[in-house]
């Protein structure tokens, strides 16, 4: 009974981390867009959120390759650029009310709302985003 709790365990923890470096299409966010496609060689795209591991980060540049080309090799990667830019999915919240045309605007605190239930710090944290996205262009062949 251990050794299957045990299976199960290592098993689901295997599972996880492999959906963590599949590649994605691109999304508006991150993900990979093909500007170049031939028979044995491709230029893509691959927008990247979160901290940078060069392991993990020339996984999914080769598993994105290897859904577009196939997935019957490794493939050889040769990087163009690597841009920073900023996050398009962070939004600035408006507090307070706009009273009419004016620029004028009344906030209240203390006033319920949809998250009534919840402590402003752990609403914070689900809602946290990186502020930069990286972009990488690379080919593969």
């Amino acid at each position: 009974m251990k050794n299957y709790i045990l299976f199960l365990f290592v098993g689901s923890a295997l599972g996880l981390s492999a959906c963590q470096s599949t590649p994605r299409p691109y999304n508006g966010n991150v993900g990979y867009q093909i500007e170049n496609q031939s028979s044995n060689s491709a230029t893509l795209a691959y927008t990247l959120a979160g901290r940078q591991n060069q392991n993990m980060d020339e996984t999914k540049l080769q598993r994105a390759c290897q859904k577009v080309l196939g997935m019957n090799k490794q493939y050889t990667i040769n990087l163009l650029t690597t841009n920073e830019i900023a996050n398009p999915a962070l939004q600035t919240e408006k507090f307070g009310r706009q009273i009419g045309q004016s620029r004028t605007s009344i906030g209240l605190s203390n006033t319920p709302d949809l998250h009534n239930s919840e402590d402003y710090a752990t609403r914070q944290a689900l809602d946290a985003r990186p502020s930069t996205l990286r972009v990488v262009r690379y080919t593969c062949s």
